[in-house]
């Protein structure tokens, strides 16, 4: 379903901040800096905010004295500061070439003086200037939807005489999009290597997180101009239509979310597959060796090192070639002694005993011939359809190679 935001609808949200101001008198003080707790959000979102200086002995907000005038103003990348005057008027267009300058005055009547050095005031109720609203009424975001706006707080609303008592930077960011993932998949063991296209993701004041169907991202980096970011993957059990959900300052948003295209309310799914690497990968000849499996999911295999090679139970079969339940079962078992966690497991291969028929399991003459085979992790080593449905996914990191060395 495509989100329709109006202006009537951003009209209706506001945002609560609370600021701490200097010290004397309205008339003459020198503005103060104020430092916010939140210091960004979205084109139109609320949120409650504390801002404070140090208290100083003479109260700019005595109990009496005047409502201040609160502002958000833009006037643009080449100016600092609160460059206007406190102003009644919503918004100040410029030449076409330059950015948008704007002002948003707070509702005089929510403005609340909270002790001499505090007041409480809603952003005001108006779209921010620089956003559009399309025939469809989908808001287009606009020059000034990631920009930094100057708080600023007056004495009087006049254009003339105020003066300006304190000021702070708050800072419109985007609310985040995914645009693409690549590559989709990532083995069981993660380790992988992505790249997330998107809008929105450039930290403000803290860094973006982002997880998969709960299994966090590591080494999270944020191109300059926030449009993508680079991360990898961690450990989990095999899937797919898995969820990409990304923490930004703008808000969270899904893979799975169609209105992150809403012309074509794509998703992104991401999948994990069955993937293991082993170590050692090579055997000799008439030997026994022990195997470290890496992978994801091991926890909720249960193994029984007595069970027959085609009982139900979880299994580790060295197999020529792809496995198959009914016709290529593997040519040797690595008995598993033990699951270390949920991403390692521990099995004996033993190379000195009688290999196995691909077709029974059952012990044929000679041991294991020289040759690469690859280790195959099986959640059920039944030949019927149940083992059929069990093997797991293995990649190519998990050859083994049998072989006189």
């Amino acid at each position: 379903m495509i989100r329709r935001i109006t202006r009537a609808v951003l009209a209706s949200v506001v945002l609560t901040a609370t600021v701490l101001v200097g010290a004397g008198s309205p008339a003459s003080a020198a503005a103060v800096a104020m430092t916010l707790s939140k210091t960004y959000g979205t084109s139109g979102a609320g949120g409650t905010i504390v801002g404070s200086v140090p208290p100083t002995a003479i109260a700019p907000f005595p109990a009496g004295s005047v409502t201040p005038v609160v502002q958000f103003q833009f006037v643009g990348a080449a100016t600092t500061g609160c460059a206007l005057k406190a102003q009644t008027r919503t918004q100040i267009a410029g030449p076409a070439a330059v950015t948008t300058a704007g002002v948003l005055t707070a509702e005089l009547a929510k403005v609340k003086r909270i002790t001499p050095w505090k007041i409480v005031f809603k952003v005001p109720t108006a779209a921010y200037p620089g956003d559009s609203i399309n025939p469809t009424g989908l808001v287009l975001t606009g020059t000034q939807a990631q920009a930094r706006w100057y708080v600023c707080v007056y004495d009087t609303e006049s254009t003339t005489t105020s003066t300006l008592l304190a000021t702070s930077v708050y800072t419109i960011t985007l609310r985040p999009t995914i645009t693409s993932i690549s590559p989709a998949s990532s083995p069981a063991a993660g380790g992988q290597t992505i790249t997330v296209n998107g809008t929105g993701f450039s930290p403000v004041t803290t860094a973006i997180t982002g997880s998969i169907d709960g299994a966090p991202l590591s080494n999270i980096r944020v191109a300059s101009n926030g449009n993508s970011f680079t991360a990898t993957t961690g450990v989990r059990a095999a899937g797919t239509g898995l969820a990409l959900t990304v923490v930004a300052p703008g808000g969270t948003v899904s893979s799975l979310d169609p209105d992150n295209n809403p012309v074509t309310l794509t998703t992104y799914p991401f999948a994990y597959t069955n993937g293991i690497t082993i170590s050692p990968s090579t055997g000799v000849t008439g030997a026994q060796v022990t195997v470290s499996v890496t992978g994801a999911g091991f926890s909720a295999l249960i193994f029984d090192p007595a069970a027959a090679a085609t009982s139900s139970d979880p299994h580790v079969f060295l197999v020529d070639g792809a496995y198959d339940a009914a016709t290529n079962r593997g040519v040797a078992e690595c008995t598993v002694g033990i699951v270390v966690s949920d991403t390692e497991l521990i099995c004996d291969l033993d190379l000195t005993a009688t290999q196995l028929s691909p077709t029974t399991s059952a012990p044929t003459s000679g041991v294991v011939p020289d040759g690469a085979y690859i280790m195959t992790v099986v959640a059920n080593g039944d030949t019927g359809a149940a083992g059929a449905a069990s093997p797991s996914i293995i990649s190519s990191g998990a050859a083994f190679v049998v072989g006189p060395y």
